[in-house]
């Protein structure tokens, strides 16, 4: 990754696991901005702020250090056997074709409510259009680490178009699975399977490989609030998570771990 785009995700924003009151109030907030004030109209806007799914996920923020501003966030909402819900929202609220066929095997997890204000903080060295492509390449970053995290069989999303192109030049290459729909703006269903994000991850060893390497090292070391959060979650428990495995390569190849180690020689083993 360039210096400069790597400085920038890392150093002048950051990548935060919500966690507290003030996280979701963060998340709320930027959603409101989003949504709410730009489809005042829409009644189903209102359900979009906080809901029954935001407690079936992980979601992440994205914060601009030096306002300690927070800018953008995603969630994961994750399906497995103890959840009450074991539909992902695109299949039990948007009824997408035929997507049952891919939804059995769990756990599964949807990439939604991907949010980025409108109106960013200038940067001396990159446009507006410039800013928001790497922060949503950050924000995308936190769905790898969350993958990584926890070993879905296969994420789903349902995104506009130019996400998509910005993806496929990071070699993620998520299958369309249903014809465009209206929700906010016309977005398009989407698929990736594990092994095929795996692969995606070691290709890009030197460019979202770098900034997914960094937070899960950051996480390494302060990885109280992410346990806590897992023992709070009805629905989640520690054996669910690699975080551990992933502690251990950092102790054990430092800075020279690379993603083959993080991917796992099982998971690489899918491409043969």
């Amino acid at each position: 990754m360039l210096d400069k785009v790597f400085h920038l995700l890392t150093l002048e924003y950051s990548l935060v696991f919500a966690t507290t009151q003030e996280h979701f109030q963060a998340v709320k907030e930027i959603r409101n901005d989003v949504i709410v004030n730009h489809y005042p109209d829409v009644e189903e806007s209102k359900k979009y702020i906080f809901s029954q799914d935001d407690k079936q996920s992980f979601i992440y923020l994205l914060q601009h250090n030096e306002t300690q501003k927070y800018v953008g966030s995603v969630r994961i909402f994750f399906a497995n056997h103890r959840t009450p819900s074991q539909k992902i929202p695109m299949e039990k609220d948007l009824h997408i074709k035929d997507i049952e066929k891919l939804t059995q095997t769990l756990p599964i997890c949807e990439i939604s409510r991907f949010a980025l204000l409108h109106d960013q903080i200038e940067h001396k060295d990159f446009s507006q259009l410039q800013l928001r492509t790497y922060l949503s390449l950050a924000l995308m970053c936190a769905t790898r680490i969350n993958v990584l995290l926890y070993k879905y069989t296969k994420m789903f999303a349902i995104m506009e178009r130019s996400l998509h192109r910005i993806l496929k030049r990071q070699s993620v290459f998520f299958e369309p699975i249903g014809d465009a729909i209206d929700f906010h703006g016309m977005r398009f269903p989407y698929v990736i399977r594990k092994e095929d994000f795996f692969i995606a991850g070691e290709k890009t060893e030197g460019t979202m490989g770098l900034l997914t390497k960094y937070y899960l090292k950051e996480l390494c070391q302060n990885p109280q609030s992410f346990w806590q959060f897992i023992d709070n979650n009805p629905y989640l428990e520690r054996s669910d998570i690699q975080l551990d495995r992933i502690c251990q390569l950092f102790k054990e190849y430092g800075d020279d771990m690379s993603m083959e180690h993080l991917l796992g020689m099982d998971e690489l083993s899918l491409k043969a």
